[in-house]
């Protein structure tokens, strides 16, 4: 009889500690659902920034694609202006900078020449 009582506290010993391993093995899978979740939500989150990315890629080379074209329109224009002119645009360029500073020195000194007479 003793060694019955003994089984039997052994036995509700046993299925206590398989009860509560009942409800952490449940609460363990609770968490793994919601982490099941999260997971989706974040491949869902990462595909629509790739799609983003992809998209953004695309019209960085459209972009430049663009800016290639209006950069050779300038270089042609350029070769244009200095077939037209007989001088590099550059250098046009440099030459009215002078003609401006010696009109604008000009400009100074008949300024100082008034006001001396």
């Amino acid at each position: 009889m003793d060694r019955e009582k003994k089984l039997e506290k052994r036995v509700k010993i046993v299925e206590a500690e398989n009860s509560s391993l009942l409800k952490k093995v449940e609460a363990d899978e609770a968490e793994i659902d919601i982490m099941k979740v999260k997971i989706a939500e974040l491949e869902a989150e990462k595909a629509h920034r790739d799609k983003q990315n992809k998209y953004f890629k695309l019209k960085n080379k459209e972009l430049e694609a663009a800016n290639a074209k209006k950069e050779h329109e300038m270089y042609m224009i350029n070769k244009m202006l200095e077939n037209f002119l007989g001088k590099s645009v550059e250098q046009m360029f440099e030459e009215i900078e002078v003609e401006e500073v010696r009109a604008h020195r000009q400009a100074t000194i008949d300024a100082e020449m008034k006001r001396r007479c």
